[in-house]
């Protein structure tokens, strides 16, 4: 792996190091986050690793057996103020700043953790709350590239191939989704998971194109499917459901990790740009993500996940569409095109 030129002298770090990592959301870059914890593990096996998050993002990390301690932020000023009291009596000497804004960089600084390291190109200013900002990194083909290269600093080697995305789960969570899935007549690995929501609507795939896709999975390949989402996503998904001429039952009400628990059962999983292709790739369920406003380059060197996407001049427009609204780069793709990068997962499945 290519990394960075420091700009600075690393910090010296003894054999038992107290670092802590910040990423506070959101729950895709969290989980991407996850290998660099992995990485100081195995560099510092005698460290204490912190993890400082908000709390709806704290299930990411919450029994991650490379992390000694979570600290989590409910977004509110209280909250800081008890959340960087908490971490100063941990006595960090290091803070991984992952995230790169204003408020992932004032916990540290606030918390006085004594060499505090991110990137220059931090927005909103952030990077003058760092003792060590480092030059941008050029981008890296792989799914948490530049989260592994900020270890640069620390002079710790990494590896994106077994450096991976780490999804905790527990014996109960995968009970509880298995219950689940008998209440509903579905079979472990004989299902498919569509998660069709997303934070952004630009990011969004037809409606109608979920309901369509469900009838043509069954009716093809004899795969039943089941809508996923959260308690928010709830409309949504039944909206997509009574759409559909089979039976496509909705799941919105689990926990995360029970969620993730559902999609580690699945055969496959089709969702556009958000969590659930990352946990998808955390817990090595086969994976077909549908791209439109974000460039996919850090997944296409990813075993088991295939990308869709249609080149067009405005993209990758990212938060900023140009199209009016209609989003044309999600528009086009369609629902044969799905169902082929199915059909071929189920040819020739991931050994």
């Amino acid at each position: 792996m290519t990394m960075a030129k420091k700009s600075v002298e690393a910090p010296p770090l003894g054999a038992a190091p107290r670092i802590l990592i910040v990423r506070l959301s959101a729950l895709g870059d969290t989980l991407m986050s996850t290998p660099i914890a992995q990485a100081l593990r195995e560099s510092f096996p005698n460290a204490h690793i912190g993890w400082v998050v908000e709390s709806r993002c704290a299930a990411v990390v919450e029994g991650n057996p490379y992390i000694n301690r979570v600290h989590k932020w409910d977004k509110t000023l209280r909250g800081l103020i008890s959340v960087v009291r908490e971490i100063r009596g941990e006595g960090y000497e290091v803070a991984l700043d992952v995230q790169g804004l204003l408020k992932s960089a004032i916990i540290p600084w606030l918390a006085r953790i004594p060499y505090r390291i991110g990137f220059i190109d931090a927005r909103e200013n952030a990077f003058r709350l760092l003792t060590h900002p480092l030059p941008s990194p050029p981008p890296a083909p792989f799914v948490s590239g530049r989260n592994l290269q900020l270890l640069e600093a620390l002079g710790v080697s990494v590896d994106p191939s077994r450096h991976r995305l780490y999804f905790p789960l527990n014996d109960l969570n995968r009970q509880t989704a298995k219950q689940r899935l008998t209440s509903l007549g579905l079979k472990p690995k004989r299902f498919v998971v569509l998660a069709p929501a997303t934070t952004r609507p630009q990011k969004h795939w037809l409606e109608e194109r979920w309901s369509e896709l469900a009838e043509k999975l069954w009716r093809e390949l004899k795969m039943p499917s089941v809508l996923l989402g959260g308690p928010s996503d709830r409309t949504l998904l039944e909206r997509i459901a009574k759409r559909c001429s089979t039976p496509l039952p909705v799941i919105c009400d689990l926990s995360l990790k029970d969620a993730v628990a559902i999609i580690e059962l699945s055969s496959f999983l089709v969702g556009p740009d958000s969590f659930p292709i990352h946990a998808a790739l955390a817990v090595g369920t086969p994976t077909v993500a549908l791209f439109g406003p974000n460039d996919p380059f850090r997944f296409k060197s990813e075993s088991g996940i295939t990308v869709i996407e249609h080149d067009l001049p405005c993209r990758p427009c990212r938060r900023h569409p140009t199209c009016g609204g209609a989003f044309t780069c999600m528009a086009l793709i369609t629902v044969d095109e799905v169902l082929a990068a199915v059909e071929k997962m189920v040819s020739h499945p991931r050994t």
